[in-house]
């Protein structure tokens, strides 16, 4: 059993118990070496070791994690003054079946896809700095900064790519042209999408989706669930429901208002 957080210095003075941009989720893992607890077991195992992990963490001002979706019940943390808030992610749990995948994006997916297909290439070897321009880009069109510098995300890549557990895909046109990029990792049989950057001029061409429609097929190889790492803005939600994934629901936990 662990719990994993980082600490955060945010506007010069106030600390933060958060997770690292580009990680989804952090917190509570129940899992051990033998086998996963049932559910009495792990219920257990929180009420014991919930108020332990607490009085051990540094001294901080705000609390606030998004945990896994499996984590799926915060009774402990309510006991000790946190509050929750749920939040949705989409997933696709059927990668083994990529037609019943396709039969259930809308028709504006599976249409504006086959249109890319016939303009755009994918290259399923992109460079971190095109992915990184792009992503750029798709933040200052929306007014916007990214929230982390290049060197993080060349980086991560970088580390990925070692391990061989991440991709960076890029639609291109023939001359080679980037239209969009994104990058996904897998890990415990599960592939997030967690960057993702589309030319604001050529938005039209149906790039993203195409891409992402590369990415799942290529997450098939990797892992059975792919995860968009869903937002709660309404036109980020839109688009992502573009492709039938299942909403599921995982908690925000958080804690304020004074130095603890």
């Amino acid at each position: 059993m662990a719990f994993t957080y980082v600490v955060r210095q945010r506007f010069g003075y106030l600390r933060e118990i958060t997770r690292p941009a580009l990680t989804p989720f952090l917190g509570i893992s129940l899992d051990t070496q033998d086998k996963v607890p049932n559910v009495t077991q792990s219920q257990n195992l929180l009420v014991k070791y919930v108020p332990y992990f607490l009085d051990g963490l540094p001294r901080h001002h705000r609390f606030k994690l998004n945990f896994h979706p499996d984590f799926n019940w915060w009774s402990p943390f309510f006991w000790e003054g946190f509050s929750q808030q749920s939040r949705y992610t989409y997933r696709l749990t059927d990668l083994d079946n990529l037609e019943a995948v396709w039969s259930r994006f809308n028709s504006n997916a599976r249409r504006n896809i086959k249109k890319a297909e016939k303009q755009l290439e994918l290259d399923f070897d992109g460079d971190v700095s095109t992915l990184y321009d792009l992503f750029s880009m798709t933040m200052e069109n929306q007014n916007k900064k990214p929230g982390y510098p290049a060197e993080l995300l060349k980086k991560l890549v970088a580390e990925s790519l070692r391990r061989e557990s991440g991709k960076v895909i890029i639609a291109r046109a023939p001359d080679g042209e980037p239209h969009c990029a994104l990058f996904i990792v897998w890990h415990n049989n599960e592939c997030y999408y967690l960057v993702g950057g589309t030319h604001p001029v050529l938005r039209k061409s149906g790039a993203m989706m195409l891409s992402m429609w590369g990415a799942i097929q290529y997450a098939a190889n990797h892992a059975a669930v792919f995860d968009f790492e869903g937002s709660m803005q309404p036109g980020i939600d839109k688009f992502l429901r573009n492709f039938g994934g299942i909403p599921v629901a995982y908690s925000q936990i958080t804690r304020s208002h004074k130095l603890f």
